[in-house]
């Protein structure tokens, strides 16, 4: 059975997940939109996982990596680079202003810019692997699952609605294509 879905009003909480959540949506220009949804249902998604696996995760750092790590696509916060990479440049800027300690500002940073990494990223941190395999979960619309109940993934697609995010990707992953197509195949291929 599914519990309650917090949105990301309730769940982000700290000073740190609340900046996080600000900047997404200032770069989006928008409040629970396609995106937000998205980051949001992987955050559940990846706290389902580590949960079924044992993974003691901090959830502070899977909050904020949830929230952006996506966020290097929008013009607003991208250095031109690898969208994965700018996002965690982002985070490797703005958490020292919250007295997180490196390693924490690390897991977060990589988590953002591993999520889309072919091979298990566990030896990264719990973390890092639960939103990378989170973000296939939620990218494929449950087709991959990775253990998860899939009544309990419709559920929370019920509860935080996917609707809209195909056209985000398209619109925002097509900028990245025109404006930086050599960095795209970097997200899954580093050199």
């Amino acid at each position: 059975m599914m519990r309650a879905v917090e949105d990301f009003d309730q769940l982000a909480v700290t000073p740190a997940e609340r900046d996080a959540l600000d900047r997404l949506r200032t770069a989006t220009a928008e409040n629970d939109g396609p995106m937000e949804r998205h980051c949001l249902r992987a955050r559940h998604i990846a706290a389902e996982i580590a949960s079924r696996r044992g993974w003691q995760i901090d959830g502070e750092v899977l909050t904020v990596a949830a929230i952006l790590h996506d966020i290097g696509l929008y013009p607003a916060v991208s250095r031109g680079g690898v969208y994965t990479a700018d996002g965690a440049a982002l985070a490797r800027e703005m958490l020292p202003g919250y007295n997180w300690n490196p390693e924490g500002i690390e897991r977060c940073a990589v988590a953002i810019d591993h999520h889309h990494e072919l091979r298990n990223q566990l030896t990264l941190g719990p973390e890092v692997e639960a939103l990378r395999l989170a973000d296939l979960v939620e990218l494929s619309g449950g087709l991959l699952t990775f253990g998860l109940d899939r009544r309990w993934l419709s559920g929370l697609n019920r509860a935080v609605p996917r609707d809209g995010l195909l056209g985000e990707l398209v619109r925002e992953v097509g900028r990245a294509l025109r404006e930086r197509p050599l960095t795209m195949p970097q997200i899954f291929w580093r050199s």
